[in-house]
């Protein structure tokens, strides 16, 4: 890997160019133009994923093509959909998160100490907590949430060790919690 090669080089040499060599390619009558905005859209699209995790989406793809002999690029949703199942895209990078955590509803879910709830239905859904029943079960999950972590801290700051696994969730709970913070906070950061 060269010092300065960008994301998008990356998985054009670990993805799209291995894939070509091995004979995939556009349907008769693509566009040039057409092609090269597919494949830059997808080389930006997974600049996030690992190296690892692009060599075996290329795997993948080697035997997912389109067409009758499986050597036409997928569809550009398939592959993203796919990638994510080897590697869920961190939710920081998605446009949509950060808005509504930048929003008055990543305020609200701040102020309502929904925040990690609502950062994990984030991460599970792809979509924001909208629908009654999304609402009641984020705040379900964040009054267990914050229940158990006033309980792990309070042993702790009795003394005490915590319980079974109970130390690398609190772990895992102040790390998110932070991350959605961090979120919420570049509203504020913005604006001044």
């Amino acid at each position: 890997m060269a010092e300065n090669e960008t994301k998008r080089d990356r998985v054009r040499r670990l993805l799209i160019a291995p894939l070509a060599e091995d004979g995939m390619r556009f349907k008769h009558g693509t566009p040039q133009d057409r092609q090269k905005h597919q494949l830059d859209r997808l080389a930006d699209d997974l600049g996030y994923m690992t190296d690892a995790g692009l060599l075996a989406l290329r795997d993948w793809m080697r035997s997912h093509g389109d067409g009758s002999n499986r050597c036409f690029w997928p569809a550009t949703v398939a592959v993203i959909s796919t990638a994510e199942c080897f590697e869920p895209r961190p939710l920081e990078e998605l446009p949509a998160l950060r808005r509504w955590f930048a929003s008055a509803a990543g305020r609200a879910a701040l102020e309502g100490n929904r925040l990690v709830a609502e950062y994990e239905f984030w991460r599970k859904f792809k979509r924001p907590p909208v629908q009654p029943r999304d609402k009641e079960a984020v705040a379900r999950r964040a009054a267990e949430w914050a229940t158990k972590a006033e309980r792990v801290r309070d042993r702790v700051a009795r003394g005490l060790s915590p319980l079974h696994d109970d130390a690398a969730w609190l772990d895992w709970y102040n790390s998110v919690t932070e991350r959605a913070q961090a979120l919420v906070a570049a509203d504020r950061e913005d604006a001044a």
